[in-house]
C-alpha cells in the first residue's frame, strides 16, 4: 500500500474537566498500597481502582502490552474506484452494513452506498435535497440492530430514519434552541451519535454570534426518537467562537464523547488524560486517567498545522487577505492534547482513544507525515489499559467495533476509498492454533 500525508484540520474549541479530588485506594489490581503516590508505583503496568463518592476512579500508569502481545489491524476489505461509477467524491462517514458488508456516505453526491461482506455493491440511495429520503448535508449513518437506518445531518440538527432499501420513514428534530434571555432565536449545530439499539445522543451547540464575549453553550443530552429532550444533560461545557481580534488557539483542547451499546457515554475534554463514564440518568459513574508526558508542539507540528489551515482556508474560498488575517492570529498551546477523539467499540464497550505520538510524526524532509490522530490507544471495558496501536498511514478512522475498524483512507493522488481493518489478538490466534 502506497503511504500519503493526511491533511490534518485543527477545529479547536476551549474546553474544561473537572477533576476529581480526594481519592481513598479501595481496589488494587497491580502496584497501589494504601497512602502511596500512582506516580510512585515502579511496576510498569500498574493499574488502580480507586472510590470517591461512588466514583470509581480507574488509573493507568503502564506502557501496556509487551513484545508479542500488541494487537494490529490488517486490510479486509476496501470499496472505492479510481474512475468509474464507484469512484466517490467526498467520503464522510464509513461503517459496518449488513451480514458483514459495509456502509459508505458520499457526501459530494449525498448518497448511502451499501456494500455486500466481499465489496460488491448492492444498491445506493438518497440524493440532495429536502424530500423524504434526501440529504442536504449528511454526516453520517449507522446500521440499528433491527434493521434499520439512521443518516445525520448536523445543521440544522436533524436524524433521518430509514429502511435499508433507502424509504424514509421518520425524522428526528431538535427543539428551537434559543438565548438566555429567550428572545432570539438561535441557530444550533448538532453532532448525533447513534448506538445499534437505537439509543440516540446529540451534542448541541448554540450558534449566536451576538454574544458579547464570543461564548456558546454546547449540551450534550439524550434525545428520544420523537425529538424530546432528556431532562438531564450529561455535560456542558463552553465553545469561545474566536470573532474579531480574539486569538486563535491552535492545539487547545477539544471535548468528545461518544456512547457505548449499553447507553454509557464516554466524555473527554482533551486534557488532562482522562475519559468520563457518564449515565444518562444517574451521572458519572467512572473516571479512567491514563498517566502520560505530553507531546510537545515543535518548529514541526506549527509549520504544518499552518500550511493545513492555509490549504483548508483557500479551499474553503477565502481571499488570500482573510487568509493572512486569520493566520496572523494563531496561537500555539505548548503541547498536543492528550486526547483528541474518543471512540467506544460495539458490542463489548472497548474505549478506544485517539492520541498523537511524536515518534510516528516523520521528520524527514519530504518524508510521509501522519496526522495528528496517528495512534490509538486501546482500554478494556473497565477501563484497565491494554497498549497502542498505530494508524495506518493515510486511514481516517470513523467505526470501531470489537474486531474491525471502519474509515477513509487515501491514496497518493487523495482518491477516496472505503476501507475495513481487521482487529488481529496474538492470543486469539494462538488460541486457534492450539
Amino acid at each position: 500500500m502506497s503511504a500519503t500525508s493526511v491533511r490534518g484540520r485543527s477545529r479547536l474549541l476551549k474546553s474544561t474537566l473537572s477533576l476529581i479530588a480526594g481519592l481513598t485506594c479501595t481496589a488494587v489490581w497491580s502496584g497501589c498500597a494504601s497512602g502511596e503516590d500512582p506516580g510512585d508505583a515502579a511496576d510498569a503496568t500498574a493499574v488502580s481502582v480507586e472510590d470517591s463518592s461512588g466514583v470509581e476512579i480507574v488509573t493507568n500508569r503502564g506502557d501496556g502490552w509487551g513484545p508479542g502481545d500488541a494487537w494490529r489491524l490488517e486490510p479486509d476489505l476496501q470499496v472505492g474506484e479510481l474512475d468509474g461509477p464507484l469512484a466517490f467524491g467526498r467520503i464522510t462517514w464509513v461503517g459496518p452494513g449488513p451480514d458483514g458488508g459495509m456502509l459508505v456516505l458520499d457526501g459530494q453526491s449525498h448518497l448511502v452506498h451499501v456494500f455486500d461482506s466481499v465489496g460488491t455493491s448492492v444498491r445506493s440511495f438518497g440524493g440532495e435535497g429536502e424530500g423524504p429520503g434526501e440529504f442536504r448535508r449528511p454526516a453520517a449513518v449507522t446500521l440499528l440492530r433491527d434493521g434499520r437506518l439512521a443518516v445525520a445531518e448536523g445543521f440544522p440538527p436533524v436524524l433521518h430514519w430509514l429502511t435499508l432499501a433507502g424509504d424514509y420513514l421518520s425524522s428526528t428534530r431538535l427543539p428551537s434552541a434559543r438565548d438566555e434571555v429567550g428572545t432570539r432565536t438561535a441557530g444550533a449545530f448538532g453532532i448525533w451519535q447513534v448506538t445499534s439499539a437505537g439509543r440516540v445522543f446529540v451534542q448541541v451547540q448554540v450558534i449566536d454570534p451576538g454574544a458579547d464575549d464570543g461564548e456558546m453553550p454546547v449540551v450534550l443530552m439524550e434525545v428520544d426518537p420523537a425529538g424530546e429532550v432528556s431532562p438531564d444533560t450529561i455535560a456542558d461545557w463552553t465553545w469561545r467562537a474566536g470573532f474579531g481580534d480574539e486569538a486563535i488557539r491552535v492545539f487547545e483542547p477539544v471535548h468528545t464523547w461518544m456512547p457505548g451499546s449499553d447507553g454509557m457515554v464516554a466524555v473527554s475534554a482533551g486534557f488532562p488524560y482522562e475519559i468520563e463514564w457518564h449515565d444518562p440518568a444517574d451521572g458519572l459513574q467512572r473516571l479512567v486517567r491514563r498517566v502520560v508526558e505530553g507531546a510537545p508542539v515543535t518548529d514541526r507540528h506549527r509549520r504544518r498545522a499552518i500550511e493545513d489551515m492555509r490549504e483548508g482556508m483557500a479551499a474553503g474560498g477565502a481571499s488570500e487577505g482573510m487568509v493572512d488575517d486569520m493566520l496572523n492570529r494563531v496561537e500555539f498551546e505548548s503541547t498536543v492534547p492528550d486526547v483528541l477523539r474518543v471512540w467506544v467499540s460495539e458490542p463489548d464497550g472497548g474505549l478506544w482513544i485517539g492520541v498523537h505520538d511524536p515518534d510516528l510524526f516523520a521528520i524527514e524532509p519530504g518524508g510521509p507525515i501522519s496526522g495528528w490522530t496517528n495512534a490509538l490507544d486501546v482500554f478494556e471495558s473497565d477501563g484497565r489499559y491494554l497498549g497502542r496501536i498505530p494508524l495506518p498511514e493515510g486511514f481516517t478512522l470513523r467505526v470501531v467495533t470489537e474486531d474491525a475498524l471502519y474509515g477513509i483512507w487515501e491514496d497518493d493522488l487523495e482518491v477516496p476509498f472505503a476501507r475495513r481493518y481487521r482487529l488481529v489478538r496474538p492470543a486469539s490466534e494462538e488460541k486457534a492454533r492450539d
